[in-house]
């Protein structure tokens, strides 16, 4: 119980501050109850006011000694929504949990890097997004990481280009709907060029050689068969 009240007494505010406000606030009281001749009524109010100012520095020090970080991890849609649900990874190793408002992520003395880096990885799969972060560990032993999601675009098409007897087409020109980028068959019929999308995100493949041509729907990061045929 007493180590619960220390954390969150570490992460109120800057402790010189709060120790500041309570000193203040402590010789008030002192004076106040003083001058209603109630003196002992008076040293409990100050002594209670400046054990408070001062907990934030105890809890501090508790932190330092046990070395252990809290590292809250926000994660952000494009749109600035909270990420409920994703895959976060951290590159320490540390244990990653769920709390209320993203995840918390517990770095002990032997988990930190000797540089104080950590970066954290977040994707939504089936939204096809993905971010990350780099955050240095100082003395803030509850720092927040926040992780902005962008749209993922690192997925690749392979694939052959064939006539309609399956025979490998050299020089075909391929192509992603939408996009500039232009691959060129190989002497096997081979091509490969950026799907600008996530993996598993259906795109739209065409294909063309003189007068044929070919197209189909297909998932990024798979391998396809374009079949031309003339138009």
């Amino acid at each position: 119980m007493g180590e619960q009240v220390l954390m969150i007494a570490g992460h109120i505010g800057h402790p010189a501050v709060v120790a500041a406000f309570a000193l203040v606030l402590g010789v008030s009281a002192f004076a106040l109850i003083l001058r209603a001749k109630r003196p002992v009524m008076a040293g409990i109010a100050a002594a209670g006011i400046i054990v408070l100012g001062v907990a934030p520095f105890a809890a501090s020090a508790f932190l330092k000694a046990r070395g252990v970080y809290h590292v809250q991890v926000v994660i952000v849609r494009p749109d600035q929504t909270a990420a409920e649900i994703a895959q976060v990874k951290s590159s320490n190793g540390g244990e990653l949990q769920m709390v209320a408002g993203g995840w918390e992520l517990n770095i002990p003395p032997q988990n930190q890097p000797p540089d104080g880096k950590v970066t954290q990885s977040a994707a939504v799969k089936d939204e096809f997004l993905k971010g990350g972060s780099t955050l240095v560990l100082a003395g803030d032993y509850y720092p927040t990481a926040r992780i902005q999601l962008v749209a993922d675009t690192s997925a690749m098409v392979r694939g052959v280009v064939v006539d309609e007897d399956l025979g490998a087409i050299v020089g075909a020109t391929v192509s992603i709907a939408g996009y500039a980028d232009v691959a060129v068959t190989d002497q096997k019929g081979n091509f490969v060029l950026p799907a600008h999308a996530g993996k598993g995100q259906m795109v739209e493949v065409h294909a063309r050689k003189g007068q044929l041509t070919g197209s189909l729907s297909a998932p990024a990061g798979r391998v396809v068969e374009v079949i031309l045929s003339r138009e």
